[in-house]
């Protein structure tokens, strides 16, 4: 039992390190991107731009992702993406060098790396599960927010300091090394296929029983042997359809859905339009831009913290409510006009509440769904969470060059409150 214990938590271990190593080198070039056309262009169409090109792709290849999640083993998913986009973030980035005015080559780097991340999140979500007690995942998702807001808190520093000293291209040689150290962490993980696992369980009942194979069973037609053998292994479309059904088959699940897909559209502007509402309301300076986001990255932190250290929670729902109106009470104050300071405050107390809704949503989801539509679900949720930026900013963008950013604020935080009273109200666990 100690030698099992002592396993997982070697597995844990490699995972947190890899994930979170992935996590500081796409904020740091995220940022880099952000901050560089929000600084050249200082422009809402721009801003969409980059909302379109850093989160679109991932939007239209994440359900594929996720039937791959749930096919394929999960390890060697989250390797080959990572390999090649640092491959072709590295080659982008070289020939950006010798073209710096052409901003359409930093959108292809945004584009790259969210089909990379539209193809390793799901795999990644999924894989946990297989490699921690189920006792144990809340406390692993806490950890996980912890480590993840400390790269956070680095990678704007690190991002400010490369992006005004350096030069650019130094930030994509920082996120190649990360990389590389992310996938050495993840080769030392030992775990079996989705598919494999199943199989096994099957396997496993079957020898449970006494039934002997009868003689018709012993006589059967090659080509239905075939037939079985061909559905075993369903289309990608036949299986990005059938998630969608398991969801549509549970009202609680679909409402969970339908309320992200709401609740992520609000919070769409606060997340990216931030920078450029820093740039025109307090000046387009790097240290305010870094500071914005070490306020935000500061408050998740500590929530990070309070949820490791707490371990379980009963009301999951709840929480998660909770911290959608928290957020939207937040963003609508920060479209108040007010000194710098005191919207950095703001911005902190949502970072607070973002990990205890997004931790808490992972968490019911892990918790809830069956094992063999983990994948196909979470790439669903993960189109109806932060992949629907882009679809939101198609509006937000050339909102924000017509009308003042801080009054878009106001209106999604307050309609963010109302959506968060619904998903209390219609998902109570009872």
């Amino acid at each position: 039992m100690q030698q099992s214990e002592t396993a997982w938590h070697r597995a844990a271990a490699a995972y947190l390190t890899s994930q979170n190593l992935f996590v500081f080198g796409s904020s740091t070039v995220f940022y880099a991107i952000l901050w560089h056309i929000a600084l050249v262009t200082s422009s809402g169409a721009w801003m969409t731009y980059v909302s379109l090109a850093t989160t679109l792709p991932a939007l239209l290849i994440s359900l594929f992702a996720g039937v791959w999640a749930d096919r394929y083993s999960r390890k060697w998913l989250i390797i080959g993406a990572a390999g090649a986009v640092t491959v072709l973030t590295l080659g982008l980035a070289v020939v950006f060098t010798t073209h710096q005015n052409d901003l359409v080559l930093l959108l292809a780097i945004g584009v790259v790396r969210s089909l990379g991340n539209g193809i390793e999140n799901p795999a990644a979500n999924a894989l946990l599960p297989q490699i921690v007690p189920s006792s144990a995942l809340t406390r692993m998702n806490g950890l996980n927010q912890v480590v993840m807001a400390a790269m956070l808190l680095l990678s704007p520093l690190l991002a400010g300091w490369i992006l005004a000293d350096l030069g650019i291209i130094w930030i994509f040689i920082v996120d190649a090394a990360s990389a590389l150290l992310a996938v050495l962490a993840l080769l030392t993980l030992r775990v079996s296929r989705p598919q494999d696992e199943t199989a096994s369980s099957a396997a496993a009942s079957a020898g449970r029983t006494d039934q002997q194979p009868t003689a018709a069973s012993a006589t059967q037609p090659a080509n239905q042997a075939a037939g079985t053998n061909a559905q075993r292994r369903p289309r990608a479309i036949g299986q990005i359809l059938g998630g969608l059904r398991y969801v549509a088959s549970q009202q609680h699940l679909l409402i969970f859905m339908v309320l992200t897909g709401l609740a992520f559209i609000l919070i769409a502007p606060s997340s990216q339009l931030s920078t450029l509402y820093v740039n025109r309301q307090f000046g387009a300076q790097v240290w305010h831009l870094t500071f914005n986001e070490w306020a935000w990255t500061l408050g998740a932190s500590i929530a990070g913290f309070a949820i490791a250290w707490r371990k379980q929670f009963r009301d999951k729902i709840r929480i998660i409510a909770l911290g959608f109106a928290a957020s939207g009470l937040c963003f609508a104050e920060m479209g108040v006009p007010q000194p710098f300071l005191l919207y950095l405050v703001f911005m902190f107390l949502s970072g607070v509440a973002y990990p205890f809704f997004l931790t808490m949503q992972t968490i019911y989801l892990q918790e809830t769904i069956a094992k063999d539509m983990m994948g196909r679900v979470f790439s669903l949720w993960q189109i109806l969470s932060t992949g629907i930026y882009p679809i939101a900013m198609l509006a937000y963008g050339p909102l924000a060059d017509v009308v003042p950013i801080g009054g878009i604020f106001v209106v999604t935080g307050l309609l963010l409150v109302v959506v968060a009273w619904l998903f209390g109200r219609l998902l109570a666990e009872r």
